[in-house]
């Protein structure tokens, strides 16, 4: 296995490794502890099936089902599908603003995988925002600002459109939720910011306007170059990411040009899952 360190790193391309066969106990804790510590890994040159792509997600931790089941895959629920190819049920089609993955539940996704199977011949990249590099960076009167203090999560996000908009049962279980605006890991001694823009509704005793100044201020801090690692995707691609220490975003594609990339997720253990 061999490892590479990308993107000032927060991130490290893994190769060597082929995940659509298990793991040994010692190959998988190694590249638990190197994405734990790095944020965001990538594995080229991957050939995965639902299946395999569960395998693994499932070694991390309890898998994670998406609510919109229209974007789930018809052979394993616990696969989204983010596609615009014809067949697709409900279809991925343009940009997607920064956001951490379900920020709006009370006990939220851990890790976030990708894996791609169409990559875009234009547009259509993943970029990640490292949370931890940012609140370590950030100054000292916007960081007494933020330490201490709650947010409101939205599953309806700002703007109030989305490409796929959530039916009224999709809302009805997915109330809004409180959390803390800095978190620290789970299992390492690192704090980060806990930010979602897209959705955010307001920050401790703020007002909603006076909360989108402060998100405002706080994603422009966040996404500065320095921060950010910029994806473009290859067929075989399988990249992961720690949700407590980044966000993310979907850059704009045409509508004709072809993306198709699977998603799969995983918790925390019950007792490290809250934010905290």
């Amino acid at each position: 296995m061999q490892v590479t360190p990308i993107a000032d790193g927060f991130a490290a391309r893994i190769t060597g490794v082929d995940l659509s066969r298990p793991l040994d106990d010692g190959q998988f804790a190694e590249i638990k502890s190197l994405w734990m510590k790095r944020r965001v890994v990538l594995f080229p040159g991957q050939k995965l099936d639902d299946d395999t792509l569960v395998a693994f997600a499932g070694r991390f931790g309890r898998l994670f089902v998406h609510a919109q089941t229209s974007l789930l895959s018809k052979k394993r629920k616990e696969v989204m599908e983010l596609s615009n190819l014809p067949e697709a049920e409900r279809k991925t089609t343009h940009e997607l603003d920064w956001h951490t993955d379900q920020t709006y539940t009370p006990q939220p996704v851990f890790g976030t995988m990708l894996y791609g199977l169409v990559a875009p011949t234009e547009g259509g990249q993943t970029l990640i925002a490292d949370l931890a590099g940012a609140y370590a960076s950030l100054p000292a009167a916007l960081r007494d600002r933020v330490e201490g203090v709650t947010a409101v999560y939205s599953a309806e996000p700002r703007p109030k459109v989305r490409e796929t908009p959530l039916n009224e049962g999709e809302k009805q279980r997915i109330p809004d939720c409180t959390h803390p605006l800095v978190r620290t890991h789970p299992y390492l001694d690192r704090k980060a910011l806990y930010l979602s823009p897209l959705h955010m509704k307001t920050i401790g005793g703020l007002s909603e306007n006076d909360s989108l100044d402060l998100i405002h201020e706080l994603t422009a801090h966040a996404t500065q170059p320095a921060h950010v690692y910029r994806h473009t995707w290859t067929v075989g691609d399988l990249i992961m990411w720690d949700n407590t220490s980044v966000m993310h975003r979907r850059t704009p594609f045409p509508p004709e040009v072809p993306r198709y990339l699977k998603r799969a997720g995983f918790y925390l253990p019950e007792d490290r899952a809250v934010p905290f």
